[in-house]
């Protein structure tokens, strides 16, 4: 009897023992962090808790349904233009395109362009935070009812950590006024401005709009050089033929107004040989069709751009500086740069609203930026192989046809330009392990591929988006990159205007003499 109570107690007690070394169960902390939210949401903003999103674990507000008869966008690959602001839980912003917003916190710059961003959103992948993604690409669910985003749509999402980890942490500049700890919920307002299912087609429709708007389209060359083809193998040749054939009526024919291509094969490509300083160019020609958000056609935003006399004043340092140009009756007399060596390049960068992005011409700087941070000087061009300058194709093919004191405009698209994802805005960003920027630019490139392939035909981007690989743009600001390869901290510090991916460029171009 005694054994059989030793017997037991000693197995209660080892019950005990091993119950008292088992290890309480853990959490994750994602888990954690949605029964934070959820905590949140009901505490707050108890409305909210039937719009619950089962992919992604996030909570969506309606601000606005949108138009009800436009597209919805739901399940498709589109290239999206939408405003966004992101807070914490607690309302502190860190994240804004909204300029009013930027000016009230201290961070607005003058080299920060505040305009919708522009985000690729399909079935296989993604530009856009996830987040914002998951809200656009799929229905979301609004109580017992659903709701799909169009045109207009306004969103406030209430968005775990786990599903925004694809955004940067910044601070002063362009897509960042803050760093924020990216283990941390946010609250993003969004708006939809517009969207488009070929970028190509349509910044090739915008750059149209915009040459039409000015001066119109050179569509002769190609007719008439057929029409002089026949002409020539049907008639006599005589002593009168030769000397009339003797004079070159083509650069005549160039400084028409008109947006000419200086290579007939490359659609898109412009250059209007009769621009000067004293024939101001126009932004607010497209047709209503061609907008997506407001005032695409004008940028106004700023201190500075809404300033009704900023290209008076610009136009008239350009002129001060370096004069009108030659004049349409020294167009024949005046060497073509293709007989030089190199060629001495001034130049103001400008998307098609008027917002100037990059020039070396100081004057320009101190209107615009108000302060000059480094020197114009001149750019180098090399007429002997314009492929080995390590400018973008526009320059490459547009600045040999032109001649020495020459003005001239050249107008493309973002495939002679920056490439299909552009380039990285004014902003200090740290990341850590294998660079995110670089795969999501891997992401616009096949994007745009894409598109590039089904407009124009496959091997057309190989072809003439070199520039994705090969060429590079002039540099318009100056950037530390540290080395990811073995997961080390980046640091990348900027100071120039981000160029989004698809992005039609104005440049004005002066040669020196």
């Amino acid at each position: 009897m005694k054994r059989s109570i030793r017997l037991t107690s000693l197995l209660i007690l080892l019950t005990l023992l091993t119950v008292g070394c088992i290890k309480e169960p853990t959490m994750e902390y994602k888990e954690i962090e949605q029964r934070s939210l959820k905590a949140w949401i009901e505490k707050y903003r108890p409305d909210l808790v039937d719009n619950y999103q089962e992919e992604g674990g996030y909570y969506v507000e309606v601000l606005d349904e949108g138009v009800q008869d436009s597209l919805p966008i739901t399940d498709k690959d589109v290239w999206l233009w939408y405003d966004f602001t992101g807070r914490d839980l607690d309302g502190v912003i860190y994240e804004t395109r909204n300029n009013e917003i930027a000016t009230q916190l201290g961070t607005y710059t003058k080299y920060t362009r505040y305009v919708p961003a522009y985000r690729f959103s399909g079935a296989e992948s993604t530009t856009m935070m996830e987040g914002t993604y998951l809200a656009t690409f799929n229905k979301l669910k609004i109580g017992d009812g659903e709701l799909e985003v169009r045109y207009g749509t306004e969103l406030r999402l209430y968005l775990p950590s786990s599903v925004v980890s694809a955004t940067e942490s910044s601070n002063g500049g362009y897509e960042g006024e803050f760093s924020m700890d990216s283990s941390k919920p946010m609250i993003v307002t969004m708006k939809i401005y517009g969207h488009v299912a070929n970028p190509v087609a349509y910044e090739g429709e915008y750059v149209d709009s915009f040459a039409e708007g000015n001066g119109g389209v050179c569509t002769d060359h190609k007719v008439v050089k057929e029409e002089d083809s026949e002409k020539s193998s049907r008639r006599h040749t005589t002593r009168a033929d030769e000397e009339q054939e003797e004079v070159d009526t083509r650069p005549l024919e160039f400084f028409d107004g008109r947006w000419h291509q200086p290579i007939d094969t490359l659609e898109q490509l412009y250059v209007n040989y009769a621009y000067a300083p004293n024939k101001s160019l126009k932004y607010d020609v497209l047709g209503t069709d061609t907008l997506m958000y407001p005032t695409q056609n004008q940028y106004n935003i700023g201190d500075v751009y809404n300033s009704s006399d900023l290209d008076t004043r610009i136009n008239a340092a350009l002129i001060e500086r370096f004069g009108e140009g030659i004049t349409y009756d020294e167009v024949l007399t005046t060497d073509s740069l293709k007989t030089k060596t190199t060629a001495k390049v001034w130049y103001i960068g400008r998307f098609l609203d008027g917002f100037i992005f990059d020039t070396n011409i100081d004057e320009v700087k101190q209107i615009i930026y108000g302060e000059i941070k480094s020197k114009g000087e001149a750019l180098d061009f090399t007429m002997s192989d314009p492929t080995q300058n390590s400018y973008i194709l526009a320059w490459n093919y547009s600045i040999p046809t032109l001649r020495k004191g020459q003005w001239a405009a050249i107008l493309t698209v973002s495939t002679y330009g920056y490439g299909i994802s552009g380039q990285v805005g004014s902003h200090t960003s740290t990341t850590t392990g294998n660079n995110d920027a670089a795969y999501y630019d891997y992401l616009n490139y096949m994007n745009y591929m894409n598109y590039m392939n089904n407009y124009y035909g496959y091997g057309y981007g190989g072809m003439y988006n070199q520039g994705y690989y090969g060429y590079n743009p002039y540099y318009y600001g100056y950037s530390y990159y540290g080395d990811t390869s073995s997961g080390e901290t980046t640091t990348v510090t900027t100071t120039s205007t981000e160029i989004p991916a698809y992005s039609p460029l104005l440049f004005q171009i002066f040669v020196e003499e």
